[in-house]
């Protein structure tokens, strides 16, 4: 249906799809266990969490055996992988020396609590290279946060030069002309205290830089160019802040724990409608475009990634990505990721694991004691409550059996990792693990990337590309999918990072019932068979009167036959009118067909503001219409996603039409948003 993106991805009806990979460790020790319970399974699931710890607990294959892994620092494995990046930047094989590069710096020792620690030199030299190899594919964003962790972690002060002419070099390439006059500028006054010997060779290198900045001689007035920024999801009569419902909207409760969506204001076309983040939410690990590229705490494509506080494999996005995930679930999942993986366990079971770690040890007794209850969980605790609490009804015995089992082997796990600190506490957090894991095999969404290319020619008779970049779980989205489901939706959802948003592609009047989803049970029934009729509405705007006729009609005039009304409607006049907003929609194809998705879409939406004002729905011109609009929409998002990597990434022109900003940066509000060119690499 138009607009609605959303699916589970690759999500399968079988209780162990995306638990488990087929064939992998995990599925041989389940397959095992139920083996060695045999007839004792009954007995097992319908046991209480402590019964269940000592059933499994009795089976002696060995295959619940875990342990915990350490960090992979080793400044001898990182000097390794520095080196084989350093060949490959030789070769020119930028890409491959930034994956080396990237695995030096996660297993290079450094004192994260004092970057100014001389034993952070080779850290900081690593990040230098990396730098460099950035630079070489063009990401100059990237790149400039490299040299950033390079000079905030000791970076040799007789290479600096180095670094701020690469770092010159590339806000020039992002039309950051007042910073890259300030790199080139600091370039210049290190050229002395640099590692070159010679007096001449430092004249040389001065004047390379000198006719560098030439192009700040060209215009009179410096500036930094705009970049491009993620899109706008504040709820229509909301503040950006909002989540859930927009304002606009209310539930309007049947008495019988059921009802539907309704607008409580006008709603106008691409107002927001919903916003609404998931309690938990990781990375896609079964397949797609996701792996090493997708920040495993922000979900935000990763350029320029940092390695774990820990000393795990994991990488984020950034330093703050990092340090937040390492305050809360990271702290108890780095030193286990790596059970996770062997075994095979997929994005529904490491759901279940992280809807648990997320909740402080603390506080597991208080969440298992209410989530079955109806007492009113503290505000810090809700989310958590309202996501244990998502309904789980008709479980089957496979599926109980499934929880139990992976439940356990989720426990042993956090018993190891430090989550877990006394055997007292294991039942409470069993208790919480199994109810994880069918609610991650109920209610678990993907979380997609759209992949919208820039040549829009055929767009419209295209599929929409995209990638499940992550899976999450939205407490919220039970119950908009209960009061907002009818026989067709009103809006397209899309994502901006993690969270789930709604946004109107039609008029709604007030007190009319709202679908953000399609139920195709009611959209069967609401389908009419196949017609040339056209309903046109009366002439006067106050009467609800309408004619249905044939489209080829040979009626000119036609009198309203209500006696308030009475009023004569050109039907000529307003197929005269139809006729020109064909003619319309095929001028906002062909401009899409250009490129220009803005104009395409002002267009559509003013034939079907036209359309609307004189016929009702449905009529299958109209649909055609909408389902164009919808289109656009769809590319303006992917496209604002595109342009955020080519524009603010790559050095591309951004978001021209805003206006620049000619003054000169407060330098404690100037944030790194650009990068440079390299010279050489050192060892």
């Amino acid at each position: 249906m138009p607009g609605e993106l959303l699916t589970n991805g690759n999500m399968s009806t079988d209780p162990t799809e995306l638990v488990f990979k087929k064939d992998s460790e995990f599925a041989k020790l389940y397959s095992a266990a139920k083996k060695k319970l045999g007839t004792s399974v009954k007995k097992l699931v319908q046991g209480s969490a402590a019964e269940k710890i000592k059933i499994l607990g009795a089976l002696s294959d060995g295959g619940f055996d875990v342990k915990a892994h350490g960090s992979i620092k080793d400044e001898a494995k990182a000097l390794e992988f520095k080196e084989m990046g350093n060949q490959k930047f030789r070769e020119n094989n930028y890409g491959e020396a930034f994956k080396f590069y990237t695995q030096a710096l996660q297993h290079c020792p450094v004192n994260l609590d004092n970057p100014g620690d001389p034993a952070n030199k080779q850290y900081s030299i690593i990040w230098g290279n990396r730098s460099a190899a950035l630079d070489g594919v063009g990401l100059y964003s990237a790149c400039i946060h490299d040299i950033e962790m390079a000079l905030k972690f000791g970076y040799p002060r007789e290479f600096w030069y180095k670094l701020y002419k690469r770092k010159g070099h590339a806000h020039i390439k992002m039309k950051q002309y007042l910073l890259a006059r300030e790199a080139l500028e600091t370039s210049l006054k290190n050229v002395g205290r640099s590692d070159i010997k010679k007096e001449k060779d430092r004249d040389n290198y001065r004047m390379r830089v000198r006719k560098q900045m030439t192009i700040f001689n060209v215009a009179k007035t410096l500036y930094n160019l705009e970049v491009y920024e993620k899109f706008d999801s504040v709820l229509a009569d909301g503040q950006p802040e909002d989540r859930g419902l927009s304002s606009k909207l209310k539930y309007e409760e049947d008495g019988k724990d059921h009802g539907q969506i309704v607008a409580d204001k006008e709603i106008y076309q691409e107002e927001n409608l919903a916003a609404i983040d998931p309690y938990v939410a990781v990375v896609n690990v079964s397949g797609g475009r996701a792996g090493g590229k997708i920040c495993p705490y922000s979900l935000e494509k990763m350029f320029s990634p940092v390695p774990c506080r820990f000393g795990s494999e994991e990488i984020f996005e950034n330093e703050k990505a990092r340090d937040e995930a390492a305050e809360s679930y990271h702290k108890y999942e780095w030193s286990i990721l790596k059970n996770l993986t062997t075994q095979g366990l997929q994005e529904k079971a490491r759901l279940a694991l992280r809807m648990v770690t997320l909740i402080d040890p603390k506080d597991v007794p208080a969440v298992a004691k209410i989530i079955n209850s109806q007492e009113v969980p503290e505000d810090r605790l809700k989310m958590a409550v309202e996501t244990f609490r998502l309904p789980v009804d008709n479980i089957s015995e496979e599926e109980e059996l499934l929880a139990s089992v992976l439940g356990y082997y989720l426990l042993k796990n956090l018993c190891i990792s430090g989550y877990v600190t006394s055997p007292a506490g294991q039942t409470d957090v069993y208790q919480l693990l199994i109810r994880a894991v069918l609610v991650a095999m109920r209610h678990t969404s993907g979380i997609q990337l759209i992949n919208m290319p820039a040549d829009k020619k055929g767009i419209l008779e295209a599929e929409i590309q995209t990638d499940f970049c992550g899976y999450g779980i939205y407490p919220q989205l039970f119950k908009l999918k209960k009061y907002g489901s009818g026989e067709n939706s009103h809006v397209i959802q899309w994502f901006s990072t993690k969270k789930m948003v709604f946004t109107s592609y039609r008029k709604i009047e007030k007190d009319s019932p709202v679908f953000l989803f399609t139920d195709d049970k009611k959209l069967s029934e609401a389908k009419a068979k196949p017609s040339d009729l056209i309903t046109f509405r009366c002439g006067n705007d106050l009467c609800q009167n309408s004619f249905p006729l044939k489209e080829n009609t040979k009626e000119k005039v036609i009198t309203c036959p209500l006696d308030e009304c009475g009023l004569k409607t050109n039907i000529w006049d307003r197929l005269r009118q139809i006729q020109k907003l064909k003619k319309d929609f095929v001028s906002g194809k062909e401009q899409l067909d250009k490129g220009d998705v803005s104009l395409a879409k002002d267009i559509f939406k003013d034939v079907i503001e036209e359309w609307d004002r004189m016929i009702l729905r449905p009529y299958r011109e109209l649909m055609s219409v909408e389902d164009a609009y919808v289109k656009t929409l769809i590319c303006e998002r992917g496209d604002r996603e595109r342009l955020l990597v080519e524009g603010n990434q790559m050095g591309k022109i951004a978001n021209t039409k805003k206006p620049v900003n000619v003054m000169e940066p407060n330098p404690e509000e100037t944030e790194e948003k650009t990068i440079s060119k390299m010279i050489e690499i050192k060892k």
